[in-house]
């Protein structure tokens, strides 16, 4: 049986914006949704787990030379994809929801350690109760919601 006690330590909780070294940072605009978007609205949202096997990465390595590039990374790709830096809103007014993206959105990046057994997580179907403490919270509001959260858990001398 799995266990229930929580194997994850939150060590950051922070917000990536896009890289804001072009003007299309700045333009606010709103992006309606697709048919099938709006078929897919009702179920709970997708959730992926990525396993990078790295065993000589300590807490000191990952957090002065592994996180800063995966955040510089993260900002550069979302002034691609602004999108996913945007909020799904839903004004009482809108027959449907879209996704609204203004200057300074950011995407919630949880940074998390924990001691659990990495190979057993990353080569294992496991029950649903055992990913849960792996997969970051996606904050959802009345009449918005975030489109993406991610979470990177360093697994110390196993890998991310």
């Amino acid at each position: 049986m799995a266990s229930t006690d929580n194997p994850v330590r939150i060590t950051e909780i922070c917000q990536v914006t896009p890289s804001f070294d072009s003007p299309e940072s700045a333009t606010e605009f709103s992006l309606p949704l697709t048919f099938f978007d709006n078929f897919w609205i009702k179920f709970h949202p997708v959730e992926r787990i990525f396993f990078y096997e790295l065993t000589d990465s300590t807490p000191a390595f990952f957090n002065s030379v592994i996180l800063p590039k995966l955040k510089q990374s993260l900002s550069l790709s979302l002034l691609h994809f602004l999108p996913l830096a945007g909020k799904l809103t839903w004004p009482p007014h809108a027959a449907k929801p879209f996704i609204h993206y203004a200057p300074h959105n950011a995407v919630s990046l949880t940074v998390a350690e924990s001691d659990a057994d990495f190979h057993r997580l990353s080569v294992r179907i496991l029950e649903a109760v055992e990913s849960h403490p792996y997969i970051p919270e996606l904050p959802v509001y009345d009449s918005t919601a975030e489109t993406i959260s991610i979470q990177i858990t360093l697994f110390p001398s196993q890998g991310f």
